[in-house]
């Protein structure tokens, strides 16, 4: 350790010096305090062993200097019997000890041992921590469970290759941070990241959007532009809501694929790309496959490698993680939650997923006046699934969908039955006080269990898979 010394009886200091020396420490000594913040400043310390009576400072304001200079050096004071009460204050103002004089070598030895094995400790927690913050949080991605691990591997794989990436995922899931991960640990990161959202663009403007226009093409094209995959061109192209795609243009799209190559809207001459290709779908593509609604050729083509990202309801014990990690982002790490609060926050099944809870926590941070978060200070949509409220507010309204209304009470109750009987489709029946098989036509109605097709499952079967 680097030990600074600051004693004004030039005989002490000397033996002390020579002391720590032998026993294998860094040691510089000061008579001046100001010389040796100076020198404090300029090459750090480990430990800052000063005198409570000194010439132009005293050891008090020498401590406060070095806490300024940085917090994580410890201060120990040496004082006289006439001097312990400064030592004590000392000791608020965040001293690690103080040591009364005369004392030998051998005691002050002693304590810097002491200071040895504290920063020892101090050392392996924060390594610690630096691990688990890098095992939970991967690029960006927050979380522990089991779901999360797997979704960290696959990433892992999928970005040592250039093949097409399909992530499956509801709204607010995260799947633009996944794509963005799979970019950032692939060979390509230092080419261009580009993203481009499918939704609601029409046809003409998403054809323009990816492939780029030639001027003149159409009215308002006034000049040339380059489309996305062009500005990808090397790098990675990340296409969300690809289920939103036209199907005009999913032919175009597979072209591109397969062919590497394109021509802007009114052009003929084919450009050359090379482009890793990653999509993302809030709906199960192949649903819309057998719909009509998607090519079958473009599905293949895109889903060479599938990431299902889990929603929120499914990975319960990442909650906390998050919460933690969200408050730190938006300044709230002074907020204490209540365990009430937190298992209120923890039991609410997150329709808007990651998103959401991120938008919560910052309104409670906005909102919040004092130190703690209590359940009663939750947003209403959490307490009214808990019963905190009536289950629906009626007044205010100028009219109401009752059949959506009853279906989707309907809904609500078919997910808790299934989360209190742990999926058990016979307990869940008994739950709700009807027959099985009609259990089972509900379950399908609302899209709230995937069936494999065999329609004998035993009575104890388990839910396989929750939407």
């Amino acid at each position: 350790m680097k030990v600074i010394i600051i004693e004004d009886e030039k005989i002490k200091r000397i033996t002390l010096r020579d002391a720590l020396r032998k026993e294998g420490y860094d040691v510089a000594d000061f008579e001046s305090p100001i010389f040796a913040l100076n020198y404090i400043k300029q090459f750090g310390a480990d430990v800052v062993v000063t005198d409570i009576k000194l010439p132009e400072m005293d050891g008090i304001e020498v401590l406060k200097l070095v806490k300024q200079v940085d917090p994580e050096i410890v201060v120990i004071m040496m004082t006289a019997y006439g001097t312990i009460e400064n030592a004590v204050e000392a000791m608020k103002l965040g001293a690690y000890d103080y040591i009364t004089k005369p004392f030998s070598s051998e005691k002050l030895i002693m304590i810097l041992k002491k200071v040895e094995a504290y920063k020892k400790v101090v050392n392996e927690n924060k390594e610690l921590r630096r691990r688990l913050e890098e095992r939970y949080s991967f690029a960006n991605i927050i979380g522990r469970s089991k779901l999360m691990l797997e979704v960290y591997s696959q990433i892992e794989i999928v970005a040592q290759t250039d093949a097409t990436v399909l992530i499956i995922g509801e709204s607010g899931t995260g799947k633009d941070l996944v794509a963005n991960a799979i970019h950032q640990l692939s060979s390509r990161k230092d080419k261009p990241f580009v993203k481009l959202s499918c939704a609601a663009l029409p046809e003409s403007l998403l054809e323009s959007e990816l492939f780029g226009h030639e001027k003149g093409a159409f009215t308002g094209a006034i000049k040339e532009r380059k489309g996305r995959f062009e500005c990808a061109n090397g790098g990675t192209l990340f296409l969300d809501d690809v289920d939103d795609i036209p199907l005009g243009l999913q032919v175009k799209l597979l072209n591109v694929i397969q062919e590497k190559k394109f021509e802007r809207v009114g052009g003929n001459e084919p450009i050359k790309v090379d482009v890793r290709l990653i999509c993302a779908s809030k709906v199960d593509l192949w649903e819309l496959v057998k719909q009509g609604r998607f090519r079958d050729d473009l599905y293949y083509r895109i889903s060479v490698i599938p990431i299902k990202l889990p929603p929120l309801r499914e990975r319960k014990e990442d909650i906390p993680l998050l919460i933690e990690h969200f408050l730190k982002k938006y300044g709230g790490e002074g907020l204490e939650i209540t365990s009430e609060a937190m298992e209120t926050l923890i039991d609410y099944s997150w329709p808007g997923n990651v998103r959401q809870l991120e938008n919560v926590i910052q309104r409670i941070i906005i909102l919040s006046k004092g130190s703690k978060v209590t359940k009663e200070m939750l947003p209403s949509e959490i307490l009214t699934e808990h019963g905190g409220k009536d289950i629906y507010s009626f007044w205010g309204k100028e009219r109401i969908d009752l059949e959506n209304l009853l279906s989707e009470v309907e809904r609500q109750a078919l997910r808790w039955a299934l989360e209190k009987s742990m999926g058990n489709q016979t307990k869940a029946a008994k739950i709700l006080g009807i027959k099985r098989t009609t259990l089972r036509e509900k379950l399908k109605k609302y899209g709230l269990i995937k069936f494999k097709g065999d329609e004998n499952l035993t009575e104890d079967k388990k839910l396989s898979s929750l939407n």
